[in-house]
């Protein structure tokens, strides 16, 4: 039960609390932090007393590559920008979150209470969403949230829980009959329509047209398929201000001369942004507000609109540089070479979203979708090794039930 706590109190952290209003903003800083503190304090005391065996980490190294990046972004933002080495190293703190991955393999965290613990997470955060939409304008959380295209756009932390579970659940409902599990999948995809994002709309569905048409556990696809059609247009109807709001606000994008604000923000920070070469390789690293650089990408942010981390991917390597990038393409390889078992056969439909998430939104550098890929690459280790040792998961299981008789 402690260690169903803890983790449950990363995950909470890795939210930051989903900003609840109520709770100081310092304070939720300072508890997200001791969460990193509280995995690297166990990994210490793990590598000095522990000499049992431990699964292979297939993704170990990755892991250990992305923390070089961070520290060579680190010296990068000193060499170009002039930010000190620990002001950088403190910005950046949300990515020491890559902890939990040996953080697990250290407490040997069983899989099962990983997708319970995240199925709770999920539940969370789309009863929260609820909760704020209706209270609005009442902010009980400290997220973005404004009135746009027809909606409130309401931005809490914590959506890559239900991203990766709303797959679990898709996957319960249509081999285990667990038809309680609907109703989530419909909040779920209600999200993003409330939310008013073309790109999360348009994600979401294809990585659900994906699973029903590849996966082997849709018998009846044609059926799904009339289900679906009729679903959209019950779904055009419910939502129908917030789709033509959105039409609207593409053909004005569209029709407006110039490049895209992204494409404009994406030239500036590749030609203009850098200060030498080798920033081009290491990175500029993250910046912070108590520093001229970090007052400098703040102006370019409050005047011109130009968000890193609106450039996905690009956004990432323009702050650590072309060996993270290199790292996240060969994680994300990885997620569907290696062999896992057929129960876990949702996550590599939720990795296919995966990687769209990060070419658009750069979901390797945050905080819940950090923790998130971290507790799938360790069941993906788990898995595999119970693949490869069959007889020692069922001596294993024997153990438990006399344990529990």
């Amino acid at each position: 039960m402690f260690k169903q706590l803890v983790v449950f109190f990363i995950f909470l952290a890795s939210a930051t609390f989903f900003r609840l209003t109520y709770l100081p903003k310092n304070l939720m800083l300072a508890l997200s932090f001791g969460a990193i503190v509280l995995m690297l304090v166990t990994l210490v005391i793990t590598m000095i007393y522990d000499r049992g065996e431990q699964f292979k980490k297939h993704f170990g190294t990755e892991i250990g590559l992305i923390f070089l990046a961070l520290l060579l972004a680190v010296y990068g933002a000193k060499w170009g920008h002039d930010q000190s080495f620990l002001l950088s190293a403190w910005a950046q703190y949300y990515m020491y979150f890559y902890l939990f991955y040996y953080f697990l393999h250290a407490i040997r965290f069983r899989p099962e209470e990983l997708e319970k613990l995240m199925i709770i997470m999920a539940i969370l955060y789309i009863g929260l969403f609820a909760f704020q939409y209706v209270m609005y304008p009442t902010m009980i959380f400290g997220a973005r949230a404004q009135e746009a295209r027809g909606t409130i756009r309401i931005f809490l932390p914590g959506s890559a829980f239900a991203g990766l579970m709303y797959f679990y659940f898709l996957q319960a409902i249509f081999t285990k009959n667990r038809n309680e599990y609907i109703v989530l999948c419909i909040a779920f995809l209600a999200i993003p329509f409330l939310q008013g994002t073309r790109s999360s709309i348009i994600t979401i569905l294809f990585g659900t047209i994906v699973y029903i048409v590849i996966s082997k556990r849709v018998r009846s696809k044609v059926l799904v398929t009339i289900l679906m059609l009729a679903g959209t247009v019950l779904v055009y109807f419910i939502f129908q201000d917030i789709i033509m709001s959105l039409i609207e606000v593409s053909e004005k994008q569209a029709a407006q001369e110039g490049d895209d604000i992204r494409v404009t923000s994406a030239k500036f920070y590749l030609y203009e942004f850098y200060t030498s070469n080798l920033n081009y390789l290491i990175g500029n690293g993250e910046s912070h507000m108590m520093s001229p650089y970090g007052m400098r990408v703040w102006f370019y942010k409050s005047n011109y609109g130009f968000y890193q981390n609106d450039l996905g991917i690009l956004g990432e390597y323009i702050k650590f540089g072309i060996l993270y990038v290199i790292i996240v393409l060969l994680l994300l390889r990885k997620l569907f070479v290696i062999k896992i078992e057929p129960r876990y056969a949702y996550i590599k439909y939720w990795a296919v979203l995966l990687i769209i998430s990060e070419l658009v939104g750069g979901s390797f550098s945050s905080p819940t979708s950090i923790i998130v890929i971290c507790s799938v690459m360790y069941i993906y280790d788990v898995s595999y090794f119970e693949l490869k040792n069959p007889e020692e998961e069922v001596e294993e299981e024997q153990e438990e039930a006399l344990v529990t008789q």
